[in-house]
């Protein structure tokens, strides 16, 4: 039986770099050197965005092995046979990865696909560590962390959002545990509107905005506290909205 490939889900930065940020050491600050020397080694990349991937890659590789590097598209807009034909080669025995946008692969983008079909063909999936997002967003929010859950995107239209939230609010009340959400940049405000105006005044909203960037900002209020004091502007940036309850010191098990 021939060798299969090594298919390896690489990290990319979440800081919104502009070109006079976008630079070997600024890039290096959020990747690990493992992750750097896969983007310069693989040649078969599988990305949401050529663009932004030939950018990142641009960086590390040597401008003849760009050239000769493979990316395919995989997005939103791929279908069920794009599956087997994005991973052939990978199957055939060349080793590959998956570049995210941003943070890690595999995470609310259709990369998670991918990975379940390596699986079910035997190929090897090898995770690369680097930034997320969420976990950076949760371990400075300073709300509950022993238990949470990531809901990915909120639905666009505002009342069928609305209608999530004050589910989401009702489903807290009842198990305490911390959920975690994103939303598309241009949507960020509307969406903090919407939480401040439904969920409960006493319940806890973090929002952690344009991590690791330039104009980071990461605040946890009480909703009564936004209402009485007016809201933030977020701004068009990546970010996390997390309710909660604050952190509790839980005593260990001993037993």
């Amino acid at each position: 039986m021939s060798r299969k490939g090594t298919l390896f889900l690489l990290p990319a930065p979440i800081a919104s770099f502009d070109d006079a940020r976008w630079s070997l050491d600024s890039v290096a600050l959020e990747i690990p050197n493992y992750a750097l020397q896969l983007y310069s080694k693989l040649d078969y990349f599988i990305v949401e965005s050529e663009k932004s991937a030939l950018r990142l890659l641009s960086r590390f590789k040597d401008p003849k092995d760009l050239n000769r590097s493979c990316l395919v598209i995989f997005d939103e807009h791929s279908i069920e046979a794009d599956v087997a034909k994005v991973l052939g080669p990978i199957e055939d025995g060349k080793d590959g990865g998956i570049l995210s946008e941003a943070g890690l692969p595999c995470i609310a983008d259709p990369g998670g696909r991918l990975v379940a079909y390596a699986h079910q063909r035997g190929i090897q999936v090898v995770p690369v560590s680097g930034p997320s997002s969420l976990m950076l967003a949760l371990s400075a929010s300073g709300l509950d962390a022993q238990r949470f859950i990531f809901l990915g995107y909120l639905p666009s239209e505002s009342r069928t959002r609305i209608s999530v939230l004050r589910r989401i609010s009702n489903e807290f009340l009842r198990d305490g545990i911390t959920r975690i959400f994103i939303e598309t940049p241009y949507r960020n405000n509307a969406l903090l509107r919407d939480c401040v105006a439904n969920l409960p005044e006493d319940l806890m909203l973090c929002v952690a905005s344009d991590l690791a960037g330039l104009s980071m900002r990461i605040w946890t209020k009480e909703i009564g506290f936004l209402i009485a004091s007016g809201l933030p502007e977020i701004g068009k940036v990546p970010a996390v909205f997390i309710i909660g309850k604050q952190a509790e010191i839980h005593p260990r098990n001993t037993t």
